[in-house]
């Protein structure tokens, strides 16, 4: 036999927002469920005849095996509870105590059909299903002890309520977590003020939650009948939980935790970091199979975030939206995670070409040429093969790094949760790391410039100044922002991992570039002053290349000391200005009709006086020339 799956919670909200609930019109409720009531009798043949015959006909569990029987149960129960709301907002004006006690019987009749279903349902309906009518019995239960100010009793069921939908909730959808914790924020008052007035210990500074978990065992068992039925549920629920995921929906990541709440996000998350961490123990640089596995849950966190915020729209509960933030902060784990698998590639890749060509900084011979080298006109080096391929990964790196600050800027993440994860630090390393892998770049670009190969020595010398006064000034302010800040204890994951790795980024490294771009600075420079083959081919033919004369800055200037000792020669050119003739207004249209006097234009030219003819002005103004 097949069991059913039901969403009581689902079809109830829906119900309830669709038909006069979303105004508290508990009157329009009522007549929607006696209505629709009569349309699923009428379905599943068990109409109660007219008023001039009627016969009763129950659901039994002989019968019971299709979604109408519990959609029967549940509209009696909530044709009851809707019309109890609606005298309960009438006694709240009149204070009739017949209007209190009809309130009291429509609860007890809404109690009895959610507990008929919840008896029900085991025989044909799956375990989450069952959970749920168990679930909705209890709230029923609770407000009935609530109103008849049965304290201890309303507090006993409304915490068994709660822990059953906290169980459905960590092990069901997106929805089902918000619909549930919509439930349980109108249970909240129910367990306040009941264990307010049993006077239970800390009931007040503590959360409904906490409340709920204070409540002994043998208290639920002396006032729940079902208390052994319920656990056999639940037990059954979490087992299977348990089985599919080793750890609870969370993730710690730079010493903060996000909870969520999709099991197969979890187990998701798990695989990721196990193939991460393989990767990270081999130390062969290979990260495709975590990276595959990243992405996977990139796209199950994207998908949980839509169906949360759907939920979240519907329900309007803390919890939902909490949750909708909560996948948004894993979404954007797995893009940090993947940028960092991508840098790492990328920068490794790059650090192999550049010790190839011997240009590593801080090594013994940081600038791979020797000087006499220069001078020797060589169409291809290998070292210069190398550099421009250390070149190529870098700016790979840095364009992953420029993808992963767009991610931040867009991330959209909830203040609570920007907390948590410390996201400004966040933007600071990944800033520093920018900044510090251009230098990097900038660097082996100058030695490439400066090779044999291409001799272009002034642009050698204004990558280098970039990388000092730019770059890595930029590198160093971000470190120390990032120094100001307080330390975060990092946990032990994979991905924090691989990140301290690549991202941070400390100011020896930064100040170890600096070192070798101001000595590969120096040596240009003297290859500037002292190669003669270049120095002849600019005085025979000046075009190709300026002149080289001293900079007088290059000591005085205390704000870049590391100046170039020689700049190219500028050269003023004399400027000429040479006066145009403009023709005077309306020419064009008045030429026709105006007797040129050419005597006195000719007269005028010669520095004699005009006639006072009209043909005579315009000529002296034209022909002064």
């Amino acid at each position: 036999m097949e069991f059913l799956s039901f969403d009581i919670f689902a079809y109830i909200h829906a119900a309830r927002q669709t038909y006069g609930l979303r105004g508290d019109d508990y009157t329009r409720y009522r007549r929607y469920c006696a209505h629709h009531l009569h349309t699923v009798r009428k379905a599943a043949n068990l109409q109660q005849g007219t008023s001039a015959k009627f016969c009763k006909q129950d659901v039994t569990a002989e019968i019971a095996a299709s979604p109408a029987h519990v959609e029967i149960q549940l509209l009696l129960a909530e044709r009851a509870w809707a019309y109890a709301m609606d005298l309960r907002e009438l006694y709240s004006r009149t204070e009739e105590p017949r209007q209190r006690q009809h309130l009291v019987h429509r609860l007890k009749a809404a109690s009895k059909a959610a507990y008929r279903l919840a008896e029900l349902a085991p025989h044909f309906c799956e375990v989450r299903t069952v959970l749920a009518t168990y679930a909705y019995w209890l709230q029923m239960q609770s407000q009935l002890c609530f109103e008849k100010q049965e304290w201890e009793a309303a507090l006993n069921n409304a915490a068994m309520c709660r822990r059953i939908i906290d169980a459905l909730a960590q092990t069901g959808s997106s929805q089902q977590y918000a619909l549930s914790h919509a439930i349980l924020e109108h249970l909240d008052p129910i367990v306040r003020l009941s264990a307010y007035q049993i006077r239970m210990p800390g009931a007040q500074q503590a959360q409904p939650g906490e409340v709920a978990a204070q409540v002994a065992v043998d208290r639920l068992q002396a006032t729940i009948p079902e208390y052994s039925k319920i656990e056999a549920a639940l037990s059954s629920v979490t087992s299977a939980a348990s089985s599919s995921v080793s750890f609870a929906n969370e993730v710690h990541w730079r010493g903060g935790t996000v909870t969520f709440a999709s099991q197969d996000l979890s187990t998701l998350v798990e695989t990721a970091q196990l193939k991460l961490k393989a990767a990270l123990a081999d130390n062969d640089g290979s990260f495709e199979t975590a990276a595959y596995a990243f992405r996977k849950v990139s796209k199950m966190a994207r998908r949980c975030h839509t169906e949360s915020a759907d939920a979240a729209s519907k329900t309007h509960s803390v919890a939902s939206d909490a949750l909708v933030s909560a996948y948004l902060a894993v979404q954007f784990y797995a893009t940090c995670a993947l940028s960092a698998i991508a840098v790492s590639k990328f920068t490794s890749k790059a650090k192999g070409f550049a010790a190839a060509s011997g240009a590593l900084p801080g090594s013994a011979n940081p600038f791979p040429f020797a000087e006499q080298s220069w001078v020797v006109d060589k169409s291809h080096s290998a070292e210069s093969s190398q550099l421009t391929q250390a070149v190529i990964y870098y700016d790979k790196a840095r364009k992953q790094l420029a993808a992963l600050q767009k991610s931040i800027a867009q991330a959209h993440l909830s203040t609570a949760v920007a907390r948590e994860i410390k996201m400004q630090h966040i933007v600071d390393e990944v800033a520093a790391a920018a900044s510090y892998y251009t230098c990097l770049r900038n660097y082996y670009s100058a030695l490439q410039h400066a090779s044999p190969a291409h001799g272009k020595y002034k642009d050698a010398l204004a990558l280098l100044d970039t990388a000092v006064t730019k770059n890595a000034a930029d590198a160093t302010a971000a470190i120390t922002d990032l120094a100001k800040r307080k330390h975060i204890s990092t946990s032990s994951s994979a991905v924090d991992e691989l990140w301290s790795q690549t991202l941070a980024v400390s100011s020896d490294s930064v100040s170890t570039v600096v070192s070798a771009c101001e000595e590969a600075a120096l040596a240009v420079r003297s290859l500037c002053a002292s190669s003669t083959k270049h120095k002849k081919a600019w005085v025979h033919n000046p075009s190709r290349q300026p002149v080289m004369a001293t900079n007088p800055l290059a000591k005085t200037n205390s704000i870049a000391p590391s100046s170039p000792a020689r700049v190219p020669l500028l050269v003023d050119f004399e400027v000429r200005f040479e006066a145009v003739p403009v023709k005077p207004l309306f020419y064009d249209l008045a030429a026709p009709a105006i007797d040129f006097d050419m005597e006195t234009i000719s007269a005028n030219t010669a520095d004699k006086q005009a006639s006072s003819k009209l043909g005579a002005i315009i000529g002296s103004l034209w022909g002064s020339r």
